[in-house]
């Protein structure tokens, strides 16, 4: 008599456990809780999983499309990771990302806006990496560098910017253990993945306050929602150009603790293509000296005058702006990029 075998059962551990939870289908897979998607991460940044297994992994979660716990979890996991930056200043910070992936036409403008803030008085902490493919755009560390900044700062560079200056520049490669690799995966793939939108959540410095930027609609609530889980005080999610952290100049686009904010609109007006670090250096420069057209000027300072509202600094986003043409008339303005420089 034959005794026929019975077939086993797949078996899923360890990190293909997670691939099979967000990876089998609109039937059968489910959202991962925050425990999960911190645990995955970690995973994921410690270098548990393998690339090939990361790669599935973050692809299947795109596809499926994170929710605000997940990004929650994967934010937790990148700011165990991150290196402690001390903020050797009273001011309260703000910590603003737009993509990664940088601005391809549209000029990279928020270390402008960065800069005109904190001539007026906001503390506002700006952070990016590598330039991210698909895109390949600029980044805000790349007009620091075409300015005379550097382009890839330290820890002690980035905190010695912010004591002198009241803004900085963080560059993850240099502070974030493992977010080259996931870089890398990203660039193999060609696809963003939840953890860049969550790289967008770390808590540089301490920031309780964040600007962050992004492309498409669904993102205002779920950033906001990640935000709120991770117990900010205040989160704003902007909807700009190319996906970065700046107003668009005719209809500004904002989200303040997931509440879609009133804004000044001058219906008509857009930012023309400037691609490259040496013209969003230029335009940051014209900014500061007061030299740049009507439409970038306004774009600026709308953006400054939203981080001088997160801040506290100015109780409306109308008064910040004033409060941004007042720091470029006076010479603030100028003088903080001087500084931030040297």
């Amino acid at each position: 008599m034959t005794v026929r075998s019975i077939p086993r059962r797949s078996i899923y551990t360890g990190f293909r456990a997670y691939i099979k939870t967000v990876g089998t289908g609109e039937r059968g897979r489910r959202p991962l809780t925050r425990e999960e998607a911190h645990d995955a991460t970690r995973m994921i940044l410690a270098g548990e999983a393998t690339d090939v297994q990361s790669a599935a992994f973050l692809t299947a979660m795109r596809i499926k499309g994170e929710n605000p716990e997940e990004l929650a979890g994967m934010a937790d996991a990148l700011r165990e990771r991150a290196t402690p930056l001390t903020a050797r200043t009273d001011r309260t910070l703000v910590a603003c990302a737009g993509g990664y992936d940088g601005c391809v036409d549209a000029p990279s403008l928020s270390l402008a806006a960065g800069v005109v803030a904190a001539a007026a008085g906001a503390g506002v902490v700006i952070h990016c990496g590598t330039t991210l493919g698909p895109k390949y755009g600029v980044t805000p560390a790349d007009v620091l560098g075409v300015l005379g900044g550097p382009a890839r700062p330290t820890g002690p560079e980035s905190e010695a910017m912010l004591e002198r200056t009241g803004v900085t520049v963080v560059h993850v490669a240099e502070l974030l253990a493992g977010w080259q690799s996931v870089a890398t995966i990203r660039d193999e793939v060609g696809l963003r993945s939840p953890i860049h939108s969550a790289e967008k959540l770390v808590d540089w410095f301490g920031a309780k306050r964040f600007i962050v930027g992004y492309a498409h609609s669904q993102y205002a609530a779920r950033l906001c929602g990640a935000l709120d889980l991770l117990g900010a005080e205040r989160s704003y999610a902007v909807r700009g150009p190319e996906g970065s952290d700046i107003m668009r100049p005719g209809r500004p686009s904002a989200h303040l603790n997931g509440e879609k904010m009133d804004l000044p609109e001058s219906v008509g007006d857009n930012l023309a293509p400037a691609p490259g670090a040496e013209a969003a250096a230029a335009m940051t420069r014209a900014v500061v000296d007061g030299s740049a057209d009507r439409i970038v000027a306004s774009t600026v300072t709308l953006s400054a005058g939203l981080r001088l509202h997160a801040c506290g600094v100015a109780p409306t986003v109308l008064a910040g702006v004033a409060a941004s043409r007042a720091a470029i008339a006076d010479g603030r303005a100028a003088a903080t990029l001087d500084a931030l420089t040297v």
